[in-house]
């Protein structure tokens, strides 16, 4: 019986003692009682990417027969965040593991880390919005951003202003009700022009596109897609080119934690965390959702360009709909298409503007390695 056959044998007992004794970074004198759950040893062999492949199948596989109080004893073991629930806790746990076979892979390494941005700015934009919102057209009235060092994995600055409607000018009871912006504070404001150029000097002053490598970060295509390509035609203003590709943060976290995509209130609910702040204001929700990524980063998630608005495009039409009232709305805007190819993956909203799926990390590491192809093709 090898190494191997012997673990996945001492298994059955659901009782597994022997400690990571190969890996520095865990304390090789913790102690563990009876319900210790131990990930499979080292199968030193040289195969290439399936033996890669292999090994992490099997120490997913024990991964999976944990109970959450094995995995948080896991976590705790090697230095790792024990809150979230259990899917949370699993994929924590297998993306160690995994970090630590492509760091004995230089080459694998070496591609994940080439992917990563330095820098993420998270923008929430608030709109003017009405009640039913029937041929209403929605102009940014706040513009907030959240840059995340994502070496550090942390926040490291704030950008906030408001802005002044020029096509419904008076703000409605429902959107001063929903978002908290009042009508003397857009009044006081400076038109969106001069903001998204104050914006674009915050960029600049941070080195963003210049010396830093970043990517903009949202809960969801609709900033971008809808109410920033809507904004700079009424203002008249070209579309940034930073703006055109961005992290959709349901799809990533959805992808890296294998669930289904879920709102904002309910990603800080899985992760063990509270909203902070008051809902639909800008700043609070660019802020929470900053909250959410970190914790994405700390849990090993190579965050990647996921979206991406295409050249050309009619503009969005005008919204039957309700806006950005409610997550309801937002679920209602989200593209219902999952990615079934990575060559053929358009996604369409329901007014017409077309956004790029990009394969996100998965259960799978396929993703990775396709991507990579896409990269270097």
């Amino acid at each position: 019986m090898d190494e191997y056959q012997a673990w996945v044998h001492s298994t059955s007992s659901d009782v597994l003692e022997k400690t990571d004794a190969d890996n520095p970074s865990v304390n090789s004198n913790a102690s563990y009682g009876a319900h210790s759950c131990q990930i499979p040893p080292e199968v030193h062999s040289s195969g290439g990417r399936d033996e890669f492949s292999l090994k992490l199948s099997r120490i997913n596989g024990a991964i999976n027969r944990m109970t959450k109080e094995q995995l948080q004893e896991k976590l705790a073991h090697v230095r790792l965040n024990t809150s979230g629930v259990k899917d949370v806790l699993k994929k924590r746990l297998k993306h160690y593991y995994k970090r630590q076979k492509l760091v004995q892979s230089n080459s694998a390494a070496s591609e994940e880390d080439r992917l990563k941005y330095a820098y993420l700015v998270v923008i929430d934009f608030e709109a003017t919005c009405s009640e039913s919102n029937e041929n209403f057209v929605h102009e940014i009235i706040e513009f907030p951003a959240v840059l995340i060092d994502t070496q550090n994995q942390a926040v490291c600055n704030v950008f906030q202003r408001f802005c002044k409607p020029r096509v419904n000018p008076k703000l409605t009871e429902f959107c001063t009700s929903l978002t908290g912006i009042t009508q003397s504070q857009v009044d006081k404001a400076k038109d969106f022009t001069e903001v998204f150029a104050e914006f674009e000097e915050w960029l600049s002053l941070h080195q963003l596109g210049t010396e830093h490598k970043f990517a903009v970060l949202t809960d969801g295509p609709w900033d971008m897609a809808r109410f920033l390509k809507t904004q700079v035609e009424l203002s008249g203003i070209s579309f940034p080119r930073w703006a055109k590709q961005w992290i959709n943060l349901r799809k990533a976290y959805a992808a890296f934690y294998g669930c289904k995509r879920v709102n904002l209130h309910k990603m800080l609910e899985d992760l063990g965390m509270k909203f902070q702040g008051r809902p639909h204001c800008g700043l609070d929700d660019a802020q929470n959702i900053a909250a959410v990524t970190v914790r994405l980063l700390q849990d090993g998630c190579v965050m990647r360009v996921n979206e991406h608005l295409h050249e050309g495009l009619v503009s969005p039409q005008k919204r039957t709909g309700s806006s950005r009232s409610s997550e309801h709305s937002k679920t209602h805007m989200s593209p219902n298409s999952q990615i079934s190819n990575h060559r053929n993956y358009n996604n369409h909203n329901s007014n017409g503007a077309e956004w790029l799926d990009i394969p996100q990390e998965g259960e799978n590491l396929e993703d990775l390695f396709e991507y990579l192809k896409i990269q270097k093709s």
